[in-house]
């Protein structure tokens, strides 16, 4: 047993060697000296690593299935933008946001601030407003995912394309938000929607309420490609507080009569917005 065991360690010390034989051969090879730096982007000069608070199943591409809907799988930090400001961008959705200085989404109202887009895990909330509350940010599981600013108007927003549907079902989705308006008398001043392949509309803070969930929700008839693009925006118009929660998505077969589907676009266009590097 003994000779077993040393013929063990000797093979994992000599595996151990040479695998660090190798990355050293490639930090030294791939080293960025002072006179490289000034061609580099902040992207090429940083190494983000996805931050997983455990390790979620692989997502299948294909498998008619909304990935990470309670915000529990994990994410990746985005580069610092601006200054030291590190968004973090869920497993399986792609997050992006308007530029400063950029018209909000449908409006003529411009962007002076980037969101921080943060989850909030129950532990790092007060009592009442972790699962089970009575003001409650979480709804399933031990995240929430919040997107906000302090002071600044902004918007964010939230993407994933689900694919193998079959063609020609319905289904439904179900996206719950709550929004904190401190106070804004504006009805206007806070709106969130919801869209699938490019069908859905705005609700505006009146409508959704003050620290209240609101569903939005949005049916919809998978297209002939088999697939639905869930888009999911938030945008603040005045120099204030906001701040938006989502948690807890869910797609549903759709058990009501789809003859009133809609099956063009809200005539709320949709601004090309570009991913974050």
């Amino acid at each position: 047993m003994w000779q077993k065991l040393t013929r063990f360690v000797v093979i994992s010390l000599v595996i151990w060697g040479a695998v660090y034989g190798v990355r050293a051969q490639v930090d030294e090879e791939t080293a960025v000296t002072p006179t490289e730096t000034a061609s580099n982007t902040a992207a090429d000069l940083y190494l983000y690593l996805p931050i997983l608070m455990a390790l979620p199943a692989p997502i299948q591409p294909g498998d008619g299935r909304l990935h990470n809907p309670s915000f529990e799988e994990g994410w990746t930090d985005l580069p610092p933008a601006p200054g030291y400001l590190i968004n973090q961008q869920p497993q399986a959705w792609t997050l992006t946001w308007i530029e400063p200085g950029q018209p909000l989404y449908n409006s003529t109202d411009l962007a002076a601030g980037v969101p921080e887009c943060v989850h909030k895990l129950n532990d790092q909330l007060p009592p009442d407003e972790q699962l089970g509350g009575p003001h409650a940010l979480i709804l399933d599981g031990e995240t929430t995912y919040k997107l906000f600013h302090a002071n600044a108007p902004f918007g964010a927003e939230l993407r994933q394309t689900i694919y193998g549907l079959t063609p020609g079902t319905h289904w439904q989705i179900t996206v719950p938000m709550q929004v904190h308006l401190h106070e804004d008398p504006d009805p206007f001043g806070a709106e969130a929607g919801v869209w699938v392949n490019g069908v859905g509309s705005w609700v505006n803070g009146a409508e959704m309420g003050d620290r209240a969930w609101y569903e939005h929700v949005v049916s919809f008839t998978v297209p002939a490609n088999g697939q639905a693009e869930v888009v999911i925006r938030v945008k603040s118009k005045w120099p204030r507080a906001k701040d938006f929660f989502t948690d807890y998505l869910r797609l549903q077969a759709a058990a009501i009569n789809t003859d009133n589907f809609p099956t063009t676009p809200s005539p709320l266009e949709f601004p090309p917005v570009a991913p974050i590097d």
